[in-house]
């Protein structure tokens, strides 16, 4: 069965800005996939979420919803996450349209011998000036650097 809502409408036709990062975990994929889609645990590994809310103690699936409060630079905002593609243990896809911007984040677990390899992509578009036209050049920089950031703790904690 295809786990997977449509194409948003939001980002059809949005040309978006994407940050790729990954990192190589010593834990199988299941248990890769099982962390990283629980966002009640993304504050242990991901220097920009301040806080979720409305979320169980479980990964979230297909349609439904984290409410997120994000650092990201000088940027303070909320956010609502909607999971929109859920095929374990490999492939998970949350989109947000916080009303200054919108943004897609896919995670993708692939297996390795004795491991797996995480693969996050964070595709994005602000709506509001100055921040759109920095889109492609100080935020990619910044959002390349603590998407780095956050793999790497990401390894460290599910290695300790």
């Amino acid at each position: 069965m295809d786990r997977s809502i449509s194409a948003v409408g939001f980002l059809d036709g949005v040309s978006l800005v994407r940050v790729e990062t990954s990192v190589d975990i010593d834990m199988a994929t299941a248990d890769v996939f099982h962390y990283a889609t629980a966002p009640y645990l993304w504050h242990t590994w991901h220097p920009a979420t301040a806080a979720v809310s409305n979320v169980p103690s479980r990964p979230i699936g297909l349609g439904e919803t984290v409410r997120e409060r994000i650092h990201v630079g000088l940027k303070r905002f909320e956010t609502t996450w909607t999971v929109v593609e859920c095929r374990p243990p490999d492939t998970w896809v949350i989109v947000t349209d916080s009303g200054q911007g919108v943004a897609r984040i896919r995670y993708i677990v692939s297996p390795l011998a004795g491991g797996s390899r995480f693969t996050r992509i964070l595709e994005y578009r602000s709506r509001v000036w100055p921040w759109r036209w920095i889109d492609s050049s100080l935020m990619r920089w910044i959002l390349s650097r603590q998407s780095r950031r956050a793999l790497n703790q990401l390894k460290r904690v599910l290695e300790s």
